[in-house]
């Protein structure tokens, strides 16, 4: 705690002292360490006057004094041994003694968020992928996906997504909330891609030998008798790798292979997967309208997989710039879009013409290029020169004999003051 502390009177009382008098009470309040002396009603105006600020405030008590202050306050909290109007009063009352456990409770409380955040991404991503992915397959190539196989699919999925609530994640390190429109728009473009990557490989399969051609796998083209059973396999494979998969990528703020998930998650995720490729391999269910594709798709498909993931952790980022409002003031406001440089390279442009122009006139070695400065004491350099130039050009307006002279001193690199001051016409 710092030495800024008021005395309760003197800053919200009649009898203020001369030194900060003449002070708003909203900047003395802000800028205070603490205050000295105060009554409950002085607690209670402090809190208020924060909140008409905007800002979110938090109060600690234990006593009856505090109560006021405790429920006017956005976060109330009670500390251990508190009275019991003071933790009615409360929305966090603390068990153990001391206030580090605070930070427990605000690390505790983002982790929560972020694992609910995590989940609705991840149900909006699938939502959108398994709706569209076997709308466009059913559209395109009149293909019905069997409505069996997309139970087996919700079923191991719901079993493997149980498992977020105990996942590891790590806590925003500000304050969070509802952003609705970034998670909407992460899930319909996260799922939107899922289901594109769906309608390639049924198109490679079914339409191409692509496959058969480079790994030597059974083909799954189409004939005279379109016969969909292996076919069915091979995308619900598909289907259920790269869906679980995904939420790897919704957990993490960062690169889903750096922030490791919970053993519990990935056990889950590694069964599921396990009983997926089985079913995928081996099952011959008439009812279910599948055959086995043998381990050699289920390889392929898990390749396939594979390769198609890494972009997600990309899409993911992009979206986020674009939310985040910095792509539009790069553009609008900085206007350097899609380069580091300012106003979209001008000053560097105009730097190249005033080159130009010094090399033209015999001012500047010609064959010293303004591309080859790339250290610090040539910039230097560079910016003294513009400076001098900037400086002649203004003396060049006098239209003077004296202003012509000092022109001259000034690009002959002279002191002026060494000069004697005198002229003669």
């Amino acid at each position: 705690m710092g030495t800024n502390m008021y005395p309760s009177s003197s800053l919200l009382g009649n009898n203020k002292d001369e030194s900060i008098a003449a002070l708003p009470v909203d900047e003395l309040i802000e800028k205070a360490d603490g205050f000295a002396g105060v009554f409950p009603e002085h607690k209670y105006e402090i809190v208020k006057r924060l909140q008409a600020m905007k800002h979110i405030c938090g109060m600690t008590g234990d006593g009856v004094n505090d109560a006021p202050a405790l429920k006017k306050a956005d976060i109330g909290i009670a500390v251990a041994d508190a009275t019991d109007a003071a933790r009615s009063a409360s929305d966090i009352v603390l068990t153990e003694p001391g206030l580090s456990v605070i930070i427990s409770a605000v690390l505790t409380s983002r982790a929560i968020f972020q694992r609910m955040k995590n989940y609705t991404i991840y149900a909006v991503s699938i939502t959108i992928r398994i709706v569209l992915g076997f709308m466009l397959l059913a559209l395109i190539w009149k293909f019905d996906f069997p409505p069996f196989m997309v139970l087996i699919i919700a079923i191991l999925n719901d079993g493997t997504i149980m498992t977020i609530s105990k996942d590891r994640v790590k806590p925003s390190p500000l304050p969070d909330s509802w952003k609705l429109s970034e998670i909407f728009t992460t899930g319909i473009v996260l799922g939107s891609y899922l289901a594109m990557m769906t309608v390639i490989f049924f198109w490679a399969a079914y339409d191409t030998n692509f496959f058969p051609r480079v790994f030597g796998v059974p083909t799954l083209e189409k004939t005279a008798h379109d016969d969909y059973r292996k076919l069915s396999s091979a995308v619900y494979l598909q289907v259920s790798i790269i869906s679980q998969a995904l939420i790897f990528v919704t957990r993490s703020r960062s690169w889903s292979f750096v922030e490791l998930p919970g053993l519990l998650l990935v056990g889950a995720f590694l069964i599921a997967q396990l009983i997926a490729t089985l079913i995928a391999v081996y099952a011959d269910w008439s009812f279910a309208a599948i055959d086995g594709i043998g381990w050699g798709w289920a390889g392929v498909i898990w390749l396939y997989n594979l390769i198609f993931y890494f972009p997600l952790d990309l899409i993911k980022f992009f979206i986020r710039y674009v939310l985040s409002g910095r792509a539009w003031d790069l553009v609008i406001e900085q206007r350097i879009a899609f380069t580091r440089k300012k106003d979209f390279g001008k000053e560097e442009r105009e730097l190249k013409w005033a080159h130009a122009q010094r090399t033209l006139h015999g001012l500047h070695p010609p064959e010293t290029q303004f591309g080859e400065r790339s250290n610090t004491s040539d910039l230097n350099q560079i910016a003294e020169e513009a400076k001098r130039r900037a400086e002649m050009a203004r003396l060049r307006e006098l239209h003077t004999l004296k202003g012509h002279v000092e022109s001259v001193v000034k690009l002959k690199n002279l002191d002026i003051d060494t000069i004697q001051q005198s002229y003669t016409v």
